[in-house]
């Protein structure tokens, strides 16, 4: 850095004494700027930064005292070393030189000596102050680098901890296992206590409390608590403030177990004895408090509060924004779990609903199923009533199937319905759903047809649930299909599984409709569903008895008018079980005595089998 060369400016009207200052201060080897006048000294000043000016004092225009004065006037080079030169000896010029700031003044003839060694002087001068202004600069950004890292480290750290704390309250959907997880996080990272009070709903416990705390002597381990009391000690009145007005509030350290300034006028404050202070079950005296509401959609669900206690030193700015952030969480994670808990507890009433209904709905079915056949058999030659009864009992039997439905639904959702697994063929599936939907296909006058490979396929299944998965498929064909349309029941084998394919040409789907449409009561057009009876739940029980049975069902639709197309895939198995007992033969196999074709065989409804 020493050898670094420095600017000096020499200012004369005259060539020749710029020509003898040259000379003289050659040896220094530094910079030697010339300047023929106070002007282009001045527009030099304006681009350099110079260690000395050799200034001579008479010039034309501009002479070296009004020169002096402007470079003085800039804040830049109000302090650079100013050496006036002069062939005249005059005290009034002399102290106006002085008087400027100039740091000395030589008389010519110059002594080439004398002015290198003075102008030396200065160019070290400048060149240690130089070092010294480096050094400075650097010990700066050396600091402001570490403040840059220390402040880059925090915020990893803090990043870090609210990262985790995420992990934390997404952990569970349980609001007091959430409360009691948050507390544990939070200490000691934040503080020495934490506390998490959550409003209660009932007027016998108005809060439930989860609490965290360490002991500064083993800092290892924290302890918690849960508790419904109302009394926290010094945070009592606070809390009550925090939850009716939801706005966070923070307080200073205390000052010789002096109260903290402005809690004395909190509802519950305590007096100035220490003890009073201590927040009970805990032996900690809060010095510095965060506090704040855990509000989410409007509403104040409850406190996070964070307690320094007397070795603490406060929290800054950043710390309590920490507490804020985390309170916004918190608050959105305990609203989650609360909500997810009523979706259950509806969920739960709406079932237990749906299987009371289905009980009650039984009951007076079947006085009137019993009716109706009587009718039927009294042979009452009036066809009024004979009509009459067959339409009760026609509709009976669809109120029957409804209240099935529901039934099964409810005893799925419970977790109670049971399968009773046994080697089944296909066949004998497909013939039960066919004998039980081709009522409702006859009736729409569709065009039915059957395709079944030439081989058994064997399957793992419950013979009546399996068949009641087919015919809910086929009845839903029927049903949206309109009249004289196509229906057909394909079943193939494939990689170990045997695909059920179940077609039709009828209204179709919208392509936002395919991934509702297995959601229970969920109806693609409500007034079909209407005019047919329907609920909107046969297509979900199919899908939670097709995953009972360890397969899948898929749908694909290319679009309103244009049909759609239920696909059933499940396991097969090469040979049966000894530990099962193997279905009855299908009667497509056994009572019609059909051939099978070297391929497939189809029954359609023109030329069908009587079932």
């Amino acid at each position: 850095m020493d050898d670094e060369k420095v600017n000096i400016l020499l200012v004369d009207d005259l060539e020749e004494k710029l020509l003898v200052y040259d000379t003289i201060l050659g040896t220094l080897d530094q910079n030697l700027v010339k300047a023929r006048s106070g002007r282009e000294a001045l527009r030099h000043l304006l681009n350099r930064e110079f260690a000395v000016i050799l200034l001579d004092v008479h010039m034309p225009e501009m002479d070296g005292l009004e020169t002096a004065a402007l470079i003085r006037s800039r804040r830049q080079t109000a302090h650079t070393p100013i050496i006036f030169v002069t062939a005249f000896s005059d005290e009034i010029h002399t102290a106006q030189g002085y008087s400027l700031g100039a740091v000395d003044y030589i008389l010519t003839p110059i002594v080439p000596e004398i002015l290198r060694t003075k102008v030396g002087v200065f160019v070290d001068l400048f060149k240690k102050t130089q070092q010294v202004r480096r050094q400075a600069e650097e010990r700066v950004a050396l600091a402001r680098a570490q403040a840059a890292r220390a402040a880059a480290e925090e915020a990893t750290r803090r990043s870090a901890f609210l990262a985790e704390a995420g992990n934390v309250l997404v952990r569970s959907l349980d609001s007091e296992t959430i409360a009691r997880s948050l507390a544990r996080h939070a200490v000691p990272f934040l503080g020495d206590l934490c506390a998490v009070v959550m409003a209660g709903e009932v007027p016998e416990f108005p809060w439930r409390t989860e609490l965290a705390w360490i002991d500064r002597g083993a800092p290892a381990q924290p302890f918690t608590a849960s508790t419904t009391e109302m009394d926290l000690g010094p945070l009592t009145g606070l809390v009550r403030q925090i939850l009716e007005t939801g706005q966070w509030r923070s307080f200073p350290e205390t000052v010789g177990g002096e109260p903290i300034p402005g809690w004395h006028t909190l509802p519950g404050g305590h007096g100035s004895d220490e003890a009073s202070w201590r927040i009970p079950g805990t032996g900690i005296v809060p010095h510095s408090v965060v506090a704040a509401p855990l509000c989410a959609r409007g509403n104040c669900l409850g406190a996070l509060v964070v307690v320094l206690g007397e070795n603490g030193c406060g929290f800054d700015p950043h710390q309590v924004r920490l507490v804020l952030d985390l309170a916004d969480r918190a608050a959105m994670a305990i609203d989650n779990a609360q909500l997810y808990r009523d979706v259950q507890e509806n969920d739960r009433r709406k079932n237990e609903f749906l299987a009371m209904l289905a009980h009650e709905l039984r009951n007076p079915l079947a006085p009137i199923r019993n009716a109706a056949q009587i009718l039927r058999m009294l042979e009452i030659p009036d066809p009024s009533l004979l009509w009459a009864s067959e339409v009760i009992g026609r509709q009976v039997e669809h109120l029957v199937r409804l209240v099935d439905d529901l039934l099964d639904i409810s005893r799925i959702t419970g977790g109670r319905i049971q399968l009773r697994f046994e080697t089944v063929d296909v066949a004998v599936a497909v013939d039960r759903a066919v004998e039980t939907s081709r009522p409702l296909i006859d009736s729409q006058g569709h065009q039915f047809s059957v395709t079944l490979p030439a081989h058994p396929i064997l399957v793992r299944a419950d013979l009546v649930r399996l068949s009641q998965i087919l015919s809910n498929l086929l009845n839903n064909a029927a049903k949206y299909t309109e009249p004289g349309g196509r229906i057909s029941l394909a079943v193939t084998e494939e990689d170990n599984h045997v695909v059920f394919q179940v077609v039709d040409n009828g209204i179709g789907l919208a392509p936002e409709t395919i991934p509702h449409i297995f959601d229970i009561f969920t109806q693609v057009d409500r007034s079909i569903d209407r005019s047919q009876g329907g609920l909107g739940i046969g297509l979900n029980l199919v899908r939670h008895l097709v995953q009972m049975h360890g397969g899948s069902v898929d749908v694909r639709s290319e679009g309103p008018n244009c049909g759609s197309e239920f696909v059933v895939r499940l396991p097969t198995i090469a040979e049966p079980s000894d530990s099962l007992a193997p279905a009855p033969a299908s009667p497509f196999q056994a009572s019609h005595g059909l051939p099978r074709p070297h391929d497939y065989r189809t029954t359609q409804s023109s030329h069908r089998p009587q079932l």
